[in-house]
């Protein structure tokens, strides 16, 4: 290696590290104001009388168990997992694999509740192996197609007025597309959110979801 290599090599990493520094305090910033904003929503949606939250990752995201006031919940559950913006090296791989900013929701009834049936609406190309291999018991089920706004999607279920709940509760949001998998689960008898955490539009997710479970 001659020195003018070794020159540039050396200005390549310098640049590289200068970067990544700035990178990392610059995405932990936008991070932790998305976990801290999320956290308010969450709260402020569900008006739990207690609650207990684990962190998965300093900058990534949390696990939280929400105990409100209801006779047939049992808890909620909520998953928010970011993408790695302090990491420059990292992020486009992220992008990759995660794609984007996930919220996951779980209202966890009590063993009282009962379902009549099963419901299930999946965005298109959310499950990359496809919605068959996401689904237990999927062959003794309806799949059918649907476009909710400009967005495709796929229902699977036993019972059709469950589904149309579960449509109903799309069609309200101002944005439908956020919504990767929604579903009523009797054998585990909860009602289930997989979607894309969008700043703007999570308190109005959380709190129509919140009304949905409160409705079943």
């Amino acid at each position: 290696m001659d020195g003018n290599t070794a020159i540039y090599l050396f200005l390549l990493v310098a640049i590289i590290a200068g970067l990544s520094t700035i990178q990392f305090y610059k995405g932990r910033k936008q991070n932790l104001k998305i976990l801290e904003y999320s956290i308010r929503v969450l709260e402020k949606s569900f008006k739990p009388r207690d609650k207990n939250y684990t962190v998965i990752g300093i900058y990534i995201g949390y696990d939280a168990t929400y105990k409100v006031i209801h006779e047939l919940i049992k808890n909620i559950k909520a998953v928010v997992l970011l993408l790695p913006r302090q990491s420059l090296l990292y992020m486009p791989i992220a992008k990759l694999t995660s794609r984007f900013d996930k919220i996951f929701l779980v209202i966890n009834y009590k063993k009282e509740k009962n379902f009549p049936g099963e419901a299930h609406l999946i965005k298109k190309g959310y499950y990359r192996l496809g919605v068959k291999r996401a689904i237990k018991d999927i062959e003794k089920m309806r799949i059918e197609k649907i476009n909710i706004g400009t967005t495709k999607y796929y229902l699977v279920y036993t019972h059709r007025s469950l589904v149309e709940k579960l449509i109903n509760f799309a069609k309200q949001l101002e944005d439908p597309s956020i919504i990767n998998h929604i579903a009523i689960v009797p054998r585990k008898k909860r009602l289930y959110l997989a979607a894309r955490l969008v700043p703007d539009r999570l308190e109005e997710l959380t709190t129509k979801f919140y009304k949905l479970g409160l409705s079943l």
